[in-house]
């Protein structure tokens, strides 16, 4: 089974010529006096030509704003496909809409669906949303699929979903966090230089007032994580006396034996179990600010999704690296890049299809 991304030309009615819609229904979920009870409804499903032109249309509308379409295909022929849309909903604007996970009859029960539905997670995932909607079609078997994938109960139903479909059920899936590395670089990649000052980090301008790109991204994570080196820098030279994290939940992984903060919480924990366990958590994404050791361990784990950069126009020589020498091979997208008083800031995620 090949499973990648369609592109909005191969949407045609040949892509669906042996996808087999057929469904039997006997029973669906109702909500009676408040709690959800099976409840006999039979009825069969195949779509017809014009529900597959309906299809198609909507399909290529998720493509053109911004969503994306993931199909499953044997010996190249369709058996499965899933879209998400790219439209964020929710009061804090913080679901992506799986819009649609359909697979051909004659494939159901091989875990095609499952692979179609991580593959529609983690892209919502890498895009920064916190949660999968789901409004999906109320027959048992449907809903035990959801279930088994960890699908809950929608904690905020969409009206709009509701009024096309009152049938639905509408569902939520919560998304693992995105894990970012976002730090200021020389163009020859360090950190740091050979004294382990930062003084350097700046454009052509000095009296330049832009933030390259900062604000931005700080609206993006409510989480941090760093090394006690580079907490010690930051409250003795970078910023003594005002914690600049303040609206964050920081925390910094150290041997020391040192009493929590407002805010700050240090800790013995394993990267592992740690990071874990905050990605688990529902929250914005989790930043990576620091220092060298800790960004090389997840680099090797693999564990960044998201490479921030900002490229300073400045070769230091020598002082702390991001990268290793020996580094594993990590393939990345590059996503965005701009400059701002002579630095880059670009934007890379871990390609994963």
């Amino acid at each position: 089974m090949e499973y990648r991304e369609i592109k909005e030309k191969e949407l045609t009615k040949e892509l669906f010529f042996e996808f087999n819609r057929y469904q039997e229904v006997k029973e669906c979920l109702r909500k009676v006096d408040g709690t959800w009870a099976a409840v006999k409804n039979p009825f069969t499903e195949q779509w017809r030509d014009e529900d597959y032109e309906v299809l198609i249309r909507c399909l290529k509308i998720t493509i053109n704003t911004g969503g994306v379409v993931f199909g499953a295909f044997l010996h190249g022929v369709l058996k499965g496909f899933a879209s998400v849309e790219g439209v964020p909903l929710g009061k804090q604007r913080n679901y992506l809409d799986l819009s649609s996970l359909h697979v051909s009859y004659d494939l159901r029960g091989k875990k095609t669906g499952r692979r179609l539905f991580q593959m529609a997670s983690e892209w919502a995932r890498l895009k920064g949303a916190q949660k999968l909607y789901i409004s999906s079609h109320s027959s048992v078997e449907t809903q035990a699929f959801y279930r088994a994938m960890g699908c809950v109960e929608a904690k905020e139903y969409d009206k709009e979903h509701v009024a096309r479909e009152p049938y639905d059920c509408q569902l939520e899936f919560v998304l693992e966090r995105k894990v970012i590395l976002y730090m200021g670089i020389s163009l020859d990649g360090y950190i740091a230089d050979a004294n382990g000052n930062v003084n350097w980090l700046g454009g052509h301008d000095g009296g330049y007032t832009g933030d390259y790109g900062y604000g931005d991204f700080a609206k993006q994570v409510d989480t941090i994580l760093m090394g006690y080196n580079t907490y010690d820098q930051v409250v003795t030279e970078l910023s003594p006396g005002k914690w600049p994290y303040a609206d964050k939940k920081t925390y910094v992984l150290t041997h020391k034996d040192i009493e929590d903060k407002p805010g700050i919480s240090f800790t013995r924990e394993s990267l592992e179990v740690l990071l874990s366990r905050l990605k688990r958590e529902e929250g914005k994404g989790i930043w990576i600010c620091g220092g060298a050791s800790l960004a090389g361990q997840l680099m090797e784990r693999n564990l960044i999704d998201e490479y921030h950069l900002t490229v300073m126009p400045v070769l230091l020589g020598k002082g702390i690296r991001l990268f290793r020498e020996n580094q594993k091979e990590c393939l990345l997208k590059l996503i965005s890049a701009h400059t701002e008083n002579g630095v880059i800031d670009c934007i890379f995620r871990k390609r994963w299809i």
